[in-house]
C-alpha cells in the first residue's frame, strides 16, 4: 500500500487532505506539533521519518497567518518556515523519500503582477506586505532544486495555492485570512446585534480563494498523475477568478443575513492590490478545475463557523 506522510496533518489544509487521502485507501501518517512530532527538532524528525519509511510526504506544515499576524511577529514567522523547509526536504533525502509535494501559497510570486502565471515565478521581487511568509516558503524550491543535483531520485512538485477557506479555517482575528477574518466579524455582530463591523483597508484589493476540500482534491489528483511532471516543476492551483475584499465582505453578509454597514479602516495596509492564479497547466495535467463556487463554499463555511463558534471567543 502507498504510504504519505501529510506534515501539518492537524492543520487547516493537512485534515482535508489526510482524511480524503484515507478514504482512496492510502496509508496515511500525519505528523505535527500538537501530535508530539516538531519539525523544528531536526533529529527527532528525520527519525521519523525514517521509521515510517513513506513513499511520499505532502508538506502541508507551516507557521502561518494572516497580513496583521505576520506584521507582528516577522522574525519568528521568517525563521521557522525557512527551519521547516529545511528539515523536510532534508529529512526526505537523508532517509530515502524520493516523492514530495510541496505547498507554496500564492504570494510567494512577484508582487508587481496581477496575474501569477509559473514561467514568471522569479520575475521580481515579493511584495512587502508578505515578504516574510512568502520568501521562506519560495526557498522551499531553491533547497529541492539544490537537492535534484545531487540526488536523481528525488522528485519533488511545488503546487501553488492561492488563499484557501473553509470549514477549521482559522477564525481567530489575528490569525485568519481576510475571508475567515470577515466571517467571524460579521457573524458576531449579529449575535451581538451591533450595526458595524470595521474592513482593513480600502476594501479594493482583489483576491482568489480555493475551498479547502478543492485543494485537499488537488493534492490527490497531481498524486494520480505524478508520473505527468518534472523534478522540481512548480504548478498553479487556483479558480482563476478573483474578488474584490469588499464585495466578499457583502456576499458573506447575505449569507449571514446580517442588516449592519461596512467602516473601511484605510491608515491599515492592503497588501497587493491583485492576486490572480492562471491554471492553464493545472487543467493540462490534471484534467481537473477546482468545483466548489465561491458562494456555495461560503455559505457552508459560514454554516460550520456559526456551529463551531463557541471554539473561537477572541476579538
Amino acid at each position: 500500500m502507498y504510504k504519505v506522510l501529510v506534515t501539518g496533518g492537524t492543520g487547516f489544509l493537512g485534515k482535508s487532505v489526510t482524511r480524503l487521502l484515507r478514504n482512496k485507501d492510502y496509508m496515511v501518517e500525519t505528523c505535527s506539533k500538537s501530535q508530539g512530532v516538531d519539525i523544528l527538532d531536526y533529529e527527532f524528525f528525520r527519525d521519523f521519518v525514517g521509521n515510517m519509511e513513506p513513499d511520499m510526504i505532502i508538506h502541508c506544515a507551516a507557521h502561518v497567518g494572516g497580513i496583521a499576524y505576520n506584521a507582528l511577529h516577522p522574525i519568528e514567522v521568517f525563521e521557522d518556515n525557512v527551519k521547516i523547509g529545511i528539515n523536510v526536504i532534508k529529512a526526505a533525502n537523508e532517509m530515502g523519500v524520493k516523492n514530495l509535494i510541496n505547498v507554496i501559497p500564492n504570494c510567494s510570486y512577484p508582487g508587481h503582477l496581477d496575474e501569477y502565471e509559473e514561467s514568471k515565478f522569479w520575475e521580481g521581487a515579493i511584495h512587502e506586505s508578505v515578504l516574510t511568509y512568502g520568501l521562506p516558503r519560495k526557498m522551499g524550491w531553491g533547497l529541492c532544486f539544490a537537492y535534484c543535483q545531487k540526488n536523481k531520485n528525488f522528485k519533488p512538485v511545488h503546487l501553488i495555492f492561492p488563499n484557501m477557506y473553509g470549514p477549521n479555517d482559522h477564525f481567530q482575528i489575528i490569525r485568519s485570512h481576510a475571508l475567515g477574518a470577515l466571517i467571524k466579524k460579521i457573524v458576531d455582530a449579529k449575535d451581538k446585534n451591533n450595526d458595524s463591523v470595521e474592513i482593513w483597508g480600502t476594501g479594493r484589493p482583489i483576491r482568489e480563494w480555493i475551498y479547502v476540500e478543492d485543494s485537499a482534491m488537488a493534492i490527490l489528483k497531481t498524486i494520480e498523475n505524478f508520473d505527468n511532471f518534472e523534478p522540481n516543476e512548480i504548478m498553479n492551483i487556483g479558480v482563476t477568478k478573483g474578488i474584490s475584499v469588499i464585495d466578499l465582505a457583502n456576499l458573506i453578509k447575505e449569507k449571514v443575513n446580517w442588516q449592519g454597514k461596512f467602516v473601511l479602516q484605510t491608515d491599515k495596509p492592503d497588501g497587493a492590490m491583485k492576486k490572480v492564479l492562471i491554471v492553464n497547466k493545472m487543467k493540462e495535467k490534471l484534467k481537473w478545475e477546482p468545483p466548489t463556487e465561491l458562494e456555495e463554499g461560503i455559505e457552508k463555511t459560514v454554516k460550520w463557523y456559526q456551529e463551531n463558534k463557541h471554539h473561537y471567543k477572541d476579538n
